[in-house]
């Protein structure tokens, strides 16, 4: 039986090298959740704005043009579930904290991560941060290990170093914004595109997930409110190609259902939707903001939210 599994071990040993070394370099690559949570990490001491949501928030509002210390924690689908989990679990390594901006774009209040095509995001939450979804299962192999998190391509090109960093896991700052430049392509932003998007967009709507986000939302205002965090919902700029084919009954729902939780935690809500200072050069696809429109709207926001909070010292 010794003999047998000295000699197990020897044919082993060469797949469990390789399958170490792909897994040291899979745990080390710069993805959005590792490069968030070591630049946050790093600014604890002096973060006063927070900011949390999905991809709107993620490409459109740039902290670098607030009046005081500010951090994007969004990500791309990012669910109000981890908005929720995320501020929690950070909020007392905070100690300089005064506001929280949180995005709610049209399906914010009505959705899962779980329940999308990406849902494999769940399982990056939960190795990167600790926050496990409840219905995450653990038996998983992404739960326990790095190399399960990619697809087979994907590791072949991480072994060869034939990964662009960037141009796979977005041009992050260290203040958590992602800069997006303006489209190439001329059809990046058209009635086309965006009536797709706007359509796949209103299939993430399920009205049996509204409580449960609220819960989750609630339990993170009483918190804030308690603590005299500031609180700002904000709805981010849409081009009209995207904007016109939204439902107009959830679009009402959203504004009743923020302006009731505005009142209940002494919140403000600020919709940019439709503003009309913002042009298509201002864009990098029919909904979400390019670098220089990320600037133009990060302004605004610190003039409409920031600076009569009196957030500056």
């Amino acid at each position: 039986m010794k003999k047998f599994c000295i000699r197990l071990l020897i044919i082993l040993l060469p797949f469990l090298v390789v399958f170490s070394i792909i897994e040291y370099r899979a745990g080390r690559l710069p993805t959005s959740y590792a490069q968030k949570k070591k630049f946050l990490e790093l600014q604890e001491d002096s973060v006063k704005v927070l900011v949390f949501g999905s991809s709107h928030a993620f490409d459109d509002i740039n902290p670098e043009f607030f009046s005081c210390k500010g951090y994007n924690f969004s990500n791309v689908s990012q669910s109000l579930f981890y908005d929720t989990r995320l501020c929690l679990k950070y909020l007392d390594r905070l100690p300089h904290l005064r506001a929280v901006i949180l995005d709610v774009s049209y399906f914010s209040l009505f959705y899962e991560l779980n329940e999308l095509p990406e849902s494999w995001r769940d399982y990056f939450y939960y190795r990167y941060f600790g926050i496990r979804y409840p219905s995450l299962d653990l038996s998983d192999p992404k739960a326990f290990t790095y190399t399960a998190l990619y697809t087979r391509d994907f590791i072949n090109a991480v072994m060869f170093s034939k990964v662009n960093e960037k141009e796979e896991f977005g041009d992050i700052q260290s203040n958590g914004w992602k800069k997006v430049p303006a489209p190439v392509d001329s059809l990046a932003i058209s009635d086309s595109t965006g009536h797709k998007n706007a359509l796949f967009h209103r299939t993430l709507v399920r009205m049996e997930y509204l409580q449960k986000n609220l819960r989750y939302l609630r339990e993170l205002l009483t918190e804030l409110k308690k603590r005299n965090i500031r609180i700002c919902f904000v709805t981010t700029p849409l081009y009209k190609t995207y904007s016109a084919y939204l439902d107009p009954a959830v679009l009402q729902m959203n504004r009743t259902i923020l302006t009731g939780l505005c009142g209940e935690y002494d919140a403000v809500y600020l919709n940019y939707m439709n503003d009309l200072r913002f042009l298509k050069s201002d864009f990098s696809d029919n909904d979400h903001l390019n670098i220089a429109g990320a600037e133009k709207f990060s302004k605004i926001l610190d003039e409409d939210f920031i600076k009569p909070t009196h957030l500056i010292p």
